[in-house]
């Protein structure tokens, strides 16, 4: 009966071996129909490796294990960007219209669109109202400080993106911010689809807090008391 083996083992056995020495053909013949299944390659491909030297079946069972890697690699990155392709359409689907502002659901935001590492960017579309941009490090950062708190708040509008918490008494604010010309195809774009407006009485408002200037990043911080 064909002896199991791992990829750590298969691993092991190319460490240990030597030019001049048949010990991976050796091995081979004991594991070539497990060791085919974890490679992804016909039992025959290796089986032809079988009483050559090492230094002839090493470099290609190492061609065989980084291809493995590759389309490992590839199928995570696929699988990522459905995850954060869905969880767009789910945060498009739940935002709440109010006065101009989409309001977000936290845990969406800061979770599953956040999944696909291709993306540099999360673009916010507020039909022809706004867009906002947001690279995918800020909100990573911003989750990272405000998923804590349990009244989170979290709205975009034509200013930006908005936080609030404890009640008010704390906020965050960003700003539409800067993608590099080179990144401009690695977006996620998320459309909200703002409700058809009805003509009503305008409303004075206040003119929006002047932002600070953090290099190429805009952000306006305020903090309630």
């Amino acid at each position: 009966m064909p002896r199991r083996s791992s990829l750590e083992e298969l691993r092991c056995a190319l460490r240990i071996a030597e030019p001049n020495t048949k010990s991976l053909s050796r091995y081979l013949e004991e594991t070539a129909e497990h060791v085919a299944v974890l490679l992804g390659v016909e039992r025959e491909a290796l089986e032809q490796l079988v009483g050559k030297p090492d230094r002839e079946v090493g470099p290609k069972l190492e061609t065989l294990l980084h291809r493995r890697a590759e389309a490992q690699e590839a199928r995570r990155a696929e699988q990522a960007a459905q995850i954060a392709g869905s969880a767009a359409e789910h945060l498009a689907r739940t935002a709440v219209w109010h006065e101009g502002r989409a309001h977000l659901d936290p845990t969406i935001l800061f979770g599953a669109i956040l999944a696909d590492v291709g993306h540099r960017f999360i673009a916010f579309h507020g039909g022809r109202a706004f867009e906002v941009r947001m690279l995918r490090h800020t909100l990573w950062g911003a989750g990272e400080a405000l998923s804590r708190h349990d009244d989170l708040v979290v709205w975009v509008d034509a200013e930006g993106l908005h936080f609030r918490w404890r009640n008010g008494r704390g906020g965050l604010n960003f700003l539409s911010q800067h993608v590099p010309a080179r990144d401009i195809g690695f977006g996620l774009h998320v459309y909200l689809t703002p409700p058809v407006q009805r003509p009503s009485v305008n409303r004075a408002q206040r003119p929006p807090r002047r932002p600070v200037s953090l290099g190429d990043e805009v952000v306006n911080m305020t903090l309630f008391a």
